[in-house]
């Protein structure tokens, strides 16, 4: 398996705990509601993963970019480079220090990726995810995402607003591994070049073609 998969997939991972939810179509509309205000937006993001005896790991940094539907990139920066794109129909996962791309249909990844929801319609999220709306002070909402297929790479996800703004996703594995991921410097509305969206395979790096669509 590449490192570039296992580094990003690790980073994805925070215990999620139950409570007082509902579950209906409601719910996923008003997570939709909250996701169309990501029509085009940017946004800094910290992440760290905790281990099963409770220890933290290394921070990352990075910046993320979103244009809906389907167009997202996630580069992170600190400790290393890692770069995310999807093109509305692929995703590429490139580890620049292997020189290594993956490279997978954009369908089939939103279950298994949970920044890529961001970039994800309604159908799409009800498709891939059972949704649940959980009480939140007010100015706030969260909802609690658990993925529908068996294979996804984490059980459960709680995706956070404050006032309209995204402000952070918590994720958890069948390992008991956690991850908190926040965003900081959030803007909505802004003027996206769909250019950051398209990724071309650098010379020579070492590819693992997994997904079915033509270029």
């Amino acid at each position: 398996m590449l490192k570039s998969w296992v580094t990003f997939y690790s980073l994805f991972f925070l215990l999620i705990s139950s409570g007082n939810n509902w579950a209906d179509s409601t719910a996923i509309q008003h997570l939709n509601d909250n996701l169309k205000q990501i029509d085009a937006a940017s946004a800094d993001f910290s992440q760290h993963l905790i281990d099963v005896h409770g220890v933290r790991g290394r921070e990352f940094r990075g910046h993320m970019q979103v244009a809906r539907p389907g167009f997202f990139r996630w580069d992170t920066q600190e400790p290393y480079a890692q770069t995310i794109v999807a093109d509305g129909k692929k995703v590429w996962v490139y580890d620049p220090d292997l020189n290594q791309v993956l490279i997978q249909d954009l369908d089939k990844q939103v279950g298994n990726t949970p920044a890529l929801l961001l970039s994800s319609d309604s159908n799409t999220l009800a498709k891939a995810f059972d949704i649940v709306e959980e009480p939140a002070a007010a100015g706030q909402s969260a909802f609690l995402l658990h993925p529908r297929s068996g294979q996804a790479l984490f059980e459960a996800m709680r995706i956070k607003f404050a006032h309209g703004f995204i402000e952070e996703m918590q994720l958890k594995d069948a390992m008991g591994q956690k991850t908190r991921i926040q965003f900081s410097q959030v803007k909505y509305h802004q003027a996206v070049d769909k250019k950051v969206f398209h990724f071309s395979i650098p010379p020579g790096a070492d590819v693992v073609q997994q997904s079915t669509t033509t270029p």
